[in-house]
């Protein structure tokens, strides 16, 4: 239907004058452009004509009015690869880490750490960063011989497997960029809630741009009070009282942090539990979705 939808003169031309790859090709970033979704130009994430932005948008200095936006500061390794946090997504976290000043954050998603070492760069000197990545591990990591690297802890794990239970109520500062399907954000969104603390602060990556995150996003926003941060494909979540803590300790389900028998299940039990019930299925069994979490081989 969607190639149909697509259908154009120029993709004829293409067709009779470069031959069937190029028209290929040409049809499937037509739809990805209505769509928003796939490996496109930042901006064409957020056209005008999409009605799949549920999350508010803000600016970043209205909800950090007490950080300094007006400064940039340094940034390892600034050019990012495709599908990336962008660098001025990048300069965004590594000014909230400077001016929050978290004693432990925790990432999902290390591909090739360039992420990490810049939270590592710009956190306090006595702070631990934990990385998560799903095996096999990579062979190249940004931070691999780095002066930063023994602040730097990695986690190659099935987050069904991995016992969470040392960060539980531990965490000040989340990053989720590991899973593009639906119930893969879901199980990344259960453990960060199990694990972030009041004051904390939760941030998600790819809204806009991966359609299962989007969808979970928009989800979760109904009941907590999401903020898209404006010019990014990031959304953030500001645990700031006690109330909203309890809120998203219902939202994760304790036994995440546990490695127990039929685990999966339990999970996705917790993680849907906010109101999105309806996509539960979508995209396979929950068991299924708990696997989903794979290493993407993308600069985190």
């Amino acid at each position: 239907m969607w190639g149909l939808f697509a259908l154009n003169p120029a993709a004829l031309w293409l067709l009779v004058r470069r031959g069937k790859s190029p028209a290929v090709d040409y049809l499937s970033s037509t739809v990805r452009l209505y769509r928003g979704y796939g490996a496109m130009p930042f901006h064409w994430d957020r056209s005008s004509w999409r009605s799949d932005f549920l999350v508010p948008r803000v600016a970043a200095d209205e909800l950090f009015p007490e950080v300094d936006f007006v400064r940039a500061p340094e940034i390892l390794f600034p050019f990012p690869r495709n599908l990336s946090v962008k660098t001025h997504e990048l300069i965004f976290l590594c000014q909230l880490v400077r001016s929050l000043r978290p004693s432990r954050i925790l990432e999902f998603g290390t591909a090739e750490g360039r992420t990490t070492i810049n939270l590592a760069l710009h956190a306090p000197a006595e702070s631990e960063v934990v990385t998560v990545n799903a095996p096999p591990a990579s062979t190249f990591y940004f931070y691999q011989g780095h002066p930063l690297r023994p602040r730097i802890t990695e986690i190659l794990a099935d987050l069904t497997k991995h016992d969470w239970t040392p960060y539980e109520d531990a965490v000040d500062f989340v990053f989720c960029d590991a899973c593009d399907s639906f119930q893969g954000v879901a199980m990344e969104t259960a453990i960060a809630f199990s694990m972030i603390r009041q004051g904390g602060t939760v941030l998600w990556h790819d809204y806009g741009s991966g359609e299962g995150r989007t969808q979970y996003l928009n989800g979760l926003g109904r009941d907590l009070p999401l903020r898209n941060i404006q010019d990014t494909c990031l959304v953030c979540l500001r645990v700031s009282t006690q109330q909203l803590l309890e809120e998203v300790r219902r939202r994760s389900y304790s036994g995440v942090v546990r490695p127990d028998a039929g685990q999966a299940d339990a999970v996705f039990e917790g993680a849907f539990a906010n109101g999105t019930l309806e996509h539960q299925n979508q995209r396979g069994s929950r068991r299924e979705g708990a696997a989903m979490f794979k290493n993407r081989q993308r600069a985190g």
